[in-house]
C-alpha cells in the first residue's frame, strides 16, 4: 500500500517538482507518510502540503516561505550577488525568460561555508557556519532562507563541503561569465521562471569620479540594466538640484570584457557647468522598464576657482593691451589661455608666458609664467574691456573688467 501510495505521488507532483531529482521527490511523498500519514492518505491534498511546515512560522503552505524555494540575495543585502561567507555551488536555467529578452534567465545558488565541519556527502549543518534557517526576515512572504541543503554542483567544485543554500542570485550572464568557477553543465527548471523581486530590477554600475576641468565637473560611469541589453538613464544632481540627464550607451571595453553578455555599450561621460567652491554630487541610474533606482555614487568634490588681475593697459589708435596675471584654477601648475573682451565682443586669445615670481610666492603650485600682455585692435573711443580665462572645455570664467579709453 505504502508504495502504491509513493507512486502515485510521485506521478502527480513529479512535473511540478522538476527542478529536484526523483529521488528527492520519492523522498517527500515517503516523508508524507511518515510526518502526517492521516493528512496524507484521507485528505486530498500534495505530499508537500503533508509536510509543510514553513520553518515553524506559522505560515499558509500558500506562501512564499513554504515552497521548497530559497529567497534571493538581493532581498537580503542589496545586491544580486552572493554574501560574504557564501559561494555560488551550482545553478539552473529558465528557457525564454521576459526578463532577459527572449534570452535564457539564470539563476545561482548561494551556499554558506562549512568552516572546520566536516560532513557527509558533501554537505554540512548550517550550525556548522552559524546560518540559521527560517523564512527571510521572519516574513512568510519571502522565501526561506538557510534552510534548503541542496547542490546542484557545477561551481566552485573545490569545496568539497558546503552548507544549505543562504540565498539566491539571479542574471541574464551564462554562469561560466558571471563566475569563472561555474561549469557549462546545465540543469534546467521552468517552475522558476516566474521568480522575481523588484530587488532585481535595480540596475547595476559605478562611478568613476568626477573631475574639475574648470567652470565645470566632467562625471564618468557605467551603468547596466541587468534584465536586458539597452541603455540605462543616469542623473546627476549637484547640491540636491538636478543637474543633468544622460543615457549610459558610451562604448567601455572594460565594461564589456567584464560583462561580455550585456556588450559594452553602457558607459556615461558628461560634463556639467559648475561654480567654484565645495558641493556634493548624488549619481543613480534609473531602469527604463520598471523606475528602479540605483545609486551610484554620494560624494563631496571641489571646484578651484580660477584667479587673475587686470593691472594695467595701454592704448593706442586701433589698439589696445592689458597686462596682469592668471591662473587657471583647474590646472595651476599650466599656462593658462586668457582672452579680451571688449564690450561682449571677443577680441583676442593669448596664453601666459610671461614670468611672475611675485605671483609663484603667493601660490608654489602656480606656474612659474603666469604673466601675459594681451593685445586687441579696438575701434576709438570707451569701452568695457574683460578678461576671462579659456578652460580645454571651452568654457570660460570671467576674472575681472576694466573701462577704458582708446584714442
Amino acid at each position: 500500500m505504502s508504495k502504491t501510495l509513493v507512486d502515485r505521488a510521485v506521478g502527480r507532483f513529479g512535473n511540478r517538482l522538476d527542478r529536484r531529482s526523483m529521488i528527492r521527490r520519492t523522498t517527500l511523498a515517503a516523508t508524507a507518510l511518515v510526518a502526517a500519514p492521516t493528512d496524507f492518505v484521507l485528505r486530498p491534498k500534495s505530499a508537500y502540503a503533508a509536510v509543510c511546515r514553513c520553518q515553524g512560522q506559522g505560515c499558509p503552505c500558500g506562501s512564499r516561505c513554504c515552497d521548497g524555494y530559497t529567497e534571493f540575495c538581493c532581498t537580503l543585502t542589496g545586491e544580486n550577488g552572493c554574501p560574504p561567507g557564501t559561494v555560488a555551488a551550482g545553478w539552473w536555467k529558465v528557457d525564454g525568460s521576459r526578463f532577459c529578452g527572449g534570452a535564457p534567465r539564470y539563476y545561482l545558488d548561494c551556499n554558506a561555508q562549512c568552516g572546520g565541519c566536516g560532513c557527509k556527502g558533501g554537505l554540512c549543518n548550517g550550525s556548522c557556519s552559524g546560518t540559521a534557517c527560517g523564512c527571510a526576515y521572519g516574513d512568510c512572504n519571502n522565501w526561506k532562507a538557510g534552510c534548503v541543503k541542496f547542490r546542484y554542483g557545477q561551481c566552485n567544485q573545490q569545496f568539497a563541503c558546503l552548507g544549505p543554500i543562504v540565498c539566491r542570485v539571479v542574471t541574464c550572464t551564462p554562469p561560466w561569465v558571471f563566475d569563472e568557477s561555474c561549469t557549462t553543465t546545465s540543469r534546467t527548471d521552468n517552475n522558476t521562471a516566474n521568480h522575481h523581486r523588484p530587488c532585481l530590477d535595480a540596475p547595476f554600475g559605478a562611478f568613476d569620479g568626477i573631475t574639475d576641468v574648470g567652470g565645470a565637473v566632467r562625471a564618468v560611469g557605467w551603468a547596466i540594466d541587468q534584465n536586458l541589453r539597452d541603455g540605462v538613464e543616469v542623473r546627476l544632481f549637484i547640491d540636491q538640484r538636478p543637474m543633468a540627464s544622460t543615457m549610459a550607451d558610451i562604448d567601455r571595453a572594460d565594461v564589456g570584457a567584464a560583462y561580455p553578455y550585456y556588450g559594452s555599450r553602457h558607459g556615461f561621460d558628461i560634463t556639467i557647468d559648475c561654480d567654484p567652491g565645495r558641493h556634493v554630487i548624488c549619481v543613480l541610474a534609473v531602469d527604463q522598464g520598471s523606475g528602479a533606482i540605483k545609486f551610484l555614487a554620494f560624494r563631496s568634490f571641489e571646484v578651484a576657482p580660477s584667479s587673475g588681475s587686470i593691472e594695467g593697459y595701454t592704448a593706442s589708435p586701433g589698439q589696445l593691451v592689458l597686462n596682469g596675471w592668471a591662473v587657471n584654477g583647474a590646472a595651476p601648475g599650466t599656462n593658462a589661455i586668457v582672452r579680451l573682451v571688449v564690450d561682449g565682443t571677443i577680441v583676442a586669445d593669448t596664453a601666459t608666458s610671461i614670468s611672475r615670481p611675485d605671483v609663484v610666492a603667493v601660490d608654489p603650485r602656480f606656474g612659474p609664467t603666469t604673466g601675459f600682455s594681451l593685445v586687441g585692435s579696438v575701434a576709438a573711443g570707451p569701452h568695457q574691456a574683460c578678461l576671462e580665462v579659456v578652460y580645454p572645455t571651452g568654457r570660460t570664467g570671467k576674472l575681472g573688467c576694466i573701462d577704458v579709453v582708446v584714442p
